[in-house]
């Protein structure tokens, strides 16, 4: 399945804010421990500088064990979450244009990252209103629609079974291209594996106090190039840093067609007489 497409948490403190209490849930039905929140470590300070720390420190309640934990996100492209954000802000243009119009069926529109990425924020907003303006003039009768001002798109109806909950209104889709031509795997590829280990140096460089507990990375990947499954012999092909002792990552533990809990897959241990 492919990656988080879009996945972000609220909050100064991870612990509940970042959902880092249901990590440590699973971590310690997992190991058989009993981890629990000693500190919130990575506070930023109203003023004054603030120190490189990790997320929080735990504490094993039992054997009094220690484990620091750091949270890090791993976006490819480079730009992903921007362009997310843009992408949002053209379907609500979208919306906010055709004024409840094409709300009586599901229909789907659809434009072409490679064009999309072209523009910037004032000029997506500029073709979000020339595009619902030319759905505006016409009916769903007239569908399909396809046109190529201001940047490639198509209308339609969705098609039966297409989607598992489909809801009446426009919805809007993004592709990379209308043939996929110029998909380069293997950049995607190569830009990943460097974003996993620029992550890792730096969570590293937050263990340096804590060279006596055990150090753990829980990662969060963002993404639409690449596939869950794609991850792991990324991870397998890096030079994991001597500071990180646990490499995990979230991912979509799915309880029905279309609904999805947070999981969590562990990627790398470093065994203990290391």
């Amino acid at each position: 399945m492919p990656l988080f497409p879009h996945y972000e948490y609220p909050g100064k403190c991870e612990w509940l804010g970042g959902g880092l209490d249901a990590f440590v849930r699973h971590y310690n039905e997992k190991s058989a421990t009993a981890f629990a929140l000693t500190q919130c470590l990575d506070i930023v300070r109203i003023s004054g500088q603030t120190p490189k720390e990790p997320e929080v420190l735990l504490t094993d309640v039992n054997t009094g064990a220690r484990m620091v934990i750091e949270r890090k996100s791993v976006v490819w492209p480079r730009n992903y979450l921007h362009r997310h954000r843009l992408e949002h802000d053209f379907a609500a243009g979208i919306w906010k244009g055709l004024d409840g119009q094409f709300k009586d069926d599901s229909y789907r529109l659809t434009v072409y990252s490679r064009e999309f990425e072209r523009l910037g924020r004032k000029e997506i907003k500029v073709a979000a209103q020339e595009i619902s303006a030319a759905i505006a003039q016409s009916s769903p009768s007239d569908l399909p629609i396809r046109r190529t001002m201001p940047l490639m798109w198509s209308l339609r109806k969705t098609y039966p079974g297409e989607d598992d909950s489909p809801r009446d209104g426009i919805t809007v889709s993004h592709e990379l291209t209308p043939t996929f031509d110029d998909f380069d795997d293997a950049e995607a590829t190569e830009g990943t594996a460097l974003a996993i280990r620029a992550e890792l140096e730096t969570a590293a460089a937050k263990f340096g106090a804590y060279s006596n507990d055990r150090r753990l990375v829980l990662l969060d990947f963002y993404g639409d190039q690449l596939w869950e499954d794609d991850i792991l012999p990324l991870v397998e092909g890096t030079s994991i840093p001597g500071e990180i002792d646990e490499v995990w990552r979230t991912v979509r533990a799915w309880v029905s067609a279309d609904g999805y809990e947070i999981g969590y897959d562990r990627l790398y241990a470093r065994p203990v007489n290391q």
